[in-house]
């Protein structure tokens, strides 16, 4: 192996993110990004057989755990720990990317403050103050872990969601006649009226305490969770 190729193959073992032909091409000393694009691809061949893989996406070309052999070493990640809430938080954010902060603090509450904070630690997300709030999106460090592009990612959550739904909108209409009994009869009685007065009209009561709504897509978001664990976590 080629000097060049070794120092190609040291970049992007370092590098956290995917590398653009031109990055590469000044990191190597060399003018021609043809010449770059050769030496790729030799080094891609290197990988054919191995469990990593030299990987040109739309972002640039990345060393990665082929996907076969991620759910097998995702344990040795320093992601594998990620709590509970903040794995609810991280799909929360895979759901509604671009995300707004105040969003996920009305679903989660205050607690989703250190979520926010402990996957910006990670690199997981990118925060951007926007007016009064900040807005959550998923980086590349996020590509990187689960071995997928983030729009493959989601398409994969949307599968996922719009299969689920439809196994409950079958099984929804069994479980209904299951529950359904027969109602008593009720027996109709004649009010008395007493002579001279007037009868007040009786409002039904009304419950002034509201239930509390479940926040929209909830479900959807708990699916996407449980995927993103499927996936790697």
């Amino acid at each position: 192996m080629s000097n060049q190729k070794k120092l190609l193959e040291a970049a992007l073992f370092m590098s956290s993110r995917p590398l653009m032909l031109n990055e590469i091409a000044k990191i190597l000393n060399i003018n021609s990004l043809g010449y770059v694009k050769e030496l790729l691809e030799k080094l891609q061949k290197d990988y054919e057989n191995r469990g990593i893989e030299l990987a040109k996406t739309a972002k640039g070309w990345q060393l990665q755990v082929r996907q076969d052999f991620l759910p097998s070493v995702a344990s040795l990640t320093p992601y594998h720990n990620i709590s509970e809430g903040s794995k609810r938080t991280l799909a929360l954010i895979v759901y509604k990317e671009p995300a707004r902060q105040s969003d996920i603090i009305r679903i989660q509450g205050n607690k989703a403050y250190s979520y926010i904070k402990a996957l910006l630690k990670m690199n997981l997300i990118n925060v951007q103050r926007s007016g009064r709030t900040k807005i959550l999106t998923l980086t590349q460090e996020f590509e990187r872990y689960f071995g997928e592009e983030k729009k493959r990612i989601k398409q994969m959550m949307d599968a996922r969601i719009n299969r689920m739904q439809n196994e409950a909108k079958v099984q929804e209409p069994m479980q209904e006649k299951a529950e359904k009994k027969p109602e008593p009869a009720v027996k109709k009685t004649k009010k008395k009226v007493v002579a001279g007065r007037k009868q007040k009209k009786v409002k039904p009561a009304v419950n002034r305490q509201k239930a509390k709504e479940a926040p929209e897509g909830d479900q959807n978001v708990e699916i996407t969770k449980q995927a993103l664990e499927e996936l790697v976590l």
